[in-house]
């Protein structure tokens, strides 16, 4: 009779093997045809929930790029599983799980972070739908401020279309030429979404309105209301 252990152990070996080479044999760096980062929390937390049929699921695993993120979700997913009974168990701390949609919807709160001691929320803005005031920084009363939660921020924010990639430029003010915060980041077409990522930290600003400032040198500012809780 064949040894189990070995079998098990052989399987194991395969497996492993087959998660190398999809980590780094399939090339995508255009990012044709990609599911998006929806997709791939999804099949990382709830995968039950996609159909084996699904097409989606033939590309994650002939995209290195794609299973690389998948991979990173579910890393980050059984990390943050364990601070959550850590916490629990020593009554130290309450912990948001899983997906949460803050606001309108327009920011949509990810998944924490599992490196270094300030634990950064990853988080998305949607903009692409937002129509953007240019210009001198004013806000319409019925313009929906975007809801941001305090502390350290890994955004990414989807940008209007038609968005150019390149450099922008991100400012939280109450005041004009007052900035209260100020950094930049990167945007690159992901999916055909021109998508900027950049870290922000909201720690040091009270609980309130502010507006939230992009631009793209040389354009002017545009501006959306955002509301810190």
């Amino acid at each position: 009779m064949a040894d189990t252990s070995d079998s098990s152990a052989e399987e194991r070996h395969l497996l492993d093997l087959l998660a190398r080479s999809a980590l780094n044999d399939y090339p995508n760096p255009e990012r044709v045809g990609c599911p998006g980062q929806e997709f791939l929390q999804t099949l990382a937390l709830n995968r039950k929930s996609i159909p084996l049929n699904d097409p989606r699921l033939d590309h994650v695993v002939h995209c290195s790029p794609c299973f690389r993120e998948l991979t990173e979700v579910k890393s980050a997913a059984k990390s943050h599983r364990q601070r959550v009974w850590i916490a629990s168990s020593a009554a130290a701390a309450v912990v948001v799980t899983g997906v949460a949609l803050w606001g309108t919807g327009t920011l949509k709160r990810i998944l924490p972070s599992s490196s270094g001691n300030s634990v950064p929320i990853l988080a998305q803005i949607d903009l692409q739908n937002r129509a953007m005031t240019r210009g001198a920084p004013t806000t319409s009363p019925k313009m929906e401020p975007i809801r941001i939660p305090s502390g350290p921020l890994k955004l990414s924010i989807l940008l209007p279309v038609g968005s150019e990639p390149g450099i922008y430029q991100l400012e939280i003010l109450k005041d004009v030429d007052k900035p209260l915060i100020t950094e930049s980041g990167q945007a690159s077409i992901i999916n055909g979404t021109t998508t900027l990522n950049v870290s922000v930290n909201t720690s040091s600003l009270t609980a309130g309105t502010y507006l939230l400032g992009i631009r793209q040198p040389p354009l002017d500012w545009a501006f959306n209301p955002i509301r810190v809780d």
